[in-house]
């Protein structure tokens, strides 16, 4: 989304400026607002919460709240469609095949994953690809 894209819905003023209003609110007040808001924003802030607090988030539940409220005037009355992590998955497989492929094991690894021997192999070449782009960007 370019920044013209989102200029269209608000500019930030407008919205730090709403975010500050909600922020001032006191807590019981905060709370009734943010009950009264769309089913589907209070469901993203209780999951945006829960996973604040599990990485010791200092006010999970005032960030989950600003995050979501910047997500919905960002994104709000869009049709927005959200991938699986289907792709990240599959990327952290094929790390873990790379980590633990020793040559001799590619059957063996083959047989774990449900893959094919040459499907192994491809995999093992673009993580050696991969590797090997990494530790030369690290040289400059």
């Amino acid at each position: 989304m370019s920044e013209q894209q989102l200029d269209a819905f608000s500019t930030p003023e407008e919205l730090q400026d709403l975010l500050q209003q909600l922020e001032s609110l006191p807590d019981e007040q905060r709370q009734d607002v943010v009950k009264r808001i769309p089913a589907m924003l209070q469901s993203l802030m209780a999951l945006f919460a829960s996973e604040l607090r599990s990485k010791g988030a200092k006010e999970p539940e005032r960030l989950a709240e600003h995050l979501v409220i910047c997500l919905a005037n960002y994104f709000g009355g869009m049709q927005l469609y959200l991938p699986r992590n289907d792709k990240l998955a599959l990327e952290l497989r094929n790390i873990r095949i790379y980590q633990q492929h020793r040559g001799g094991n590619t059957e063996q690894l083959a047989r774990q994953y449900g893959l094919t021997s040459i499907q192994i192999y491809h995999i093992v070449r673009e993580q050696t690809t991969a590797e090997r782009a990494r530790r030369q960007l690290n040289i400059f």
